[in-house]
């Protein structure tokens, strides 16, 4: 242990004893300086804020006049936001927390400076603190959904997500949010995303995926059932509103969402085409169908991959599964090359096709892709760790190393243990190439504190010094 973290413990002692004798004001302090030496740590600041708030009796509005004596504290933070003055915004809004920590505007404002500074951790406690005191607020429910879908969390994120589609249908962010946490939650469950081949898929996925065709055609087909009264299903209510009203836009699309959420994908594809005639070829139009359609091809991959899995030595359902993969990647290809078009200054959407190029081992057309994500503060770890690849196999192993060292600056493995773990083992490759025993043992050893079981680093580690001439995975 450090002399930061003992001293950040020995304050948090302090605090909790002060807390427990209901002396606010000074576990305040104690909270407060175990938060100065250890910014990262949550459990610090929920403290903290938790005695502000015992300080002022629960009152859920803090200070008298605190609108007034906040003014100062809004400039502040306006000034320091401008200046990209992160660590000055996180200090000023923490400031006016103490006058009231009920403020949700203080809270997101923290949350984008922890954010900014890839303090993640603490800036999903205080985006989720924001979203709790102003839950109707659009802003605060988006950044809190791209934070949650970042970290994997899906059905908060897209809870998120379905606020703001409440409070605003026309709202296209939220739609396409929707629809791709419903693809990567899919990804995840199918445990094919990351696997490099059909013996790495995890055991753990569903014995039984939900064949989204299969259950479209026999919807399409089966007995038809008694109509529901008026309120009993939205679908029945949908469907009617749309004969009465067959050029209605909105209403499709409504439908379509549905339909997304009941993962029936194929009657969610049949009303965007609908949609899309009706709109005269609308382009956001066209991209949600193509959000669509790549759900139905990764429902079929997922399942594909599965059944291989499941009979290895059936050579039929191995190259079906292979070949779905590579028809899934030539889509994500196509699609994303068109919506990075559409949206030349959505950072995360070029960040996404250059993760296709790379899959698609043509990490030279990624490169510039990734150069222009990296300006994105919020994928920035990533887009570095990603450049890095990029750098390395393409065989300037000099760049490389500088992305993974950039990149290594603002990460942890509490936080984003993936990124983390790639960039210590690229780097622990690259000077495993060049024979730096000590820094390739260094960042071996770090990926092994976290993830004893990390690809093959155990035996590098054992056989470091008989080098390797190879970097990529």
């Amino acid at each position: 242990m450090n002399e930061r973290e003992k001293g950040a413990q020995d304050w948090y002692k302090k605090g909790t004893e002060a807390m427990n004798h209901k002396n606010w004001d000074y576990a305040i302090k104690a909270f407060g300086m175990s938060v100065m030496l250890m910014p990262e740590i949550v459990l610090y600041r929920q403290n903290k804020h938790g005695c502000i708030r015992k300080s002022y009796s629960d009152n859920g509005s803090g200070a008298k006049m605190a609108g007034m004596r906040l003014m100062g504290v809004r400039g502040r933070v306006k000034k320091c936001r401008m200046q990209k003055d992160w660590k000055g915004v996180e200090t000023a809004t923490e400031e006016g927390l103490l006058v009231n920590p009920w403020d949700a505007q203080l809270m997101f404002d923290l949350g984008d400076a922890c954010e900014n500074q890839q303090n993640l951790t603490i800036a999903r406690y205080a985006l989720e603190r924001a979203v709790e005191y102003d839950k109707d607020n659009i802003e605060y429910n988006r950044r809190l959904g791209h934070v949650l879908f970042e970290r994997r969390d899906y059905k908060p994120a897209r809870a998120c997500f379905e606020r703001i589609y409440r409070l605003n249908s026309n709202d296209s962010d939220a739609r396409s949010m929707m629809s791709r946490i419903d693809a990567e939650a899919t990804m995840d469950r199918g445990g094919y995303d990351n696997a490099e081949n059909t013996r790495d898929v995890k055991v753990e996925q569903p014995a039984a995926p939900v064949d989204a065709y299969e259950a479209d055609r026999l919807a399409r087909k089966g007995t038809p059932k008694a109509v529901d009264a008026p309120g009993e299903s939205e679908e029945s209510d949908l469907l009617h509103a749309i004969r009465k009203d067959p050029r209605n836009l909105n209403l499709y699309l409504k439908l379509a969402d549905l339909y997304i959420k009941d993962r029936q994908f194929g009657k969610a594809q049949d009303h965007y085409n609908k949609a899309l005639e009706i709109s005269n070829g609308s382009a956001d139009i066209r991209e949600q169908l193509h959000e669509v359609q790549l759900m139905m091809l990764r429902n079929d991959v997922s399942e594909a991959v599965d059944r291989a899995r499941k009979n290895p030595s059936k050579e039929r359902l191995v190259e079906k599964a292979k070949t779905l993969k590579e028809e899934l990647l030539a889509k994500e290809l196509e699609f994303f090359t068109h919506s990075v078009e559409l949206h030349p200054n959505d950072m995360r959407k070029k960040y996404e096709l250059a993760q296709r190029m790379m899959n698609a081992k043509e990490p030279a057309k990624a490169i510039p892709l990734l150069q222009q994500a990296v300006s994105d503060p919020r994928i920035k770890v990533e887009s570095l760790v990603l450049l890095g690849e990029c750098f390395t196999n393409d065989g300037k192993l000099d760049l490389g190393r500088r992305q993974f060292e950039k990149a290594l600056d603002g990460l942890s493995a509490t936080d984003k243990p993936d990124p983390f773990k790639r960039a210590h083992y690229y780097l622990g490759r690259i000077y495993e190439k060049a024979k730096k025993v000590d820094q390739a043992e260094h960042h071996y050893g770090e990926i092994l504190a976290v993830d004893y079981e990390y690809k093959d680093v155990k035996k590098r580690l054992e056989d470091l010094g008989d080098g390797e001439d190879g970097i990529g995975e």
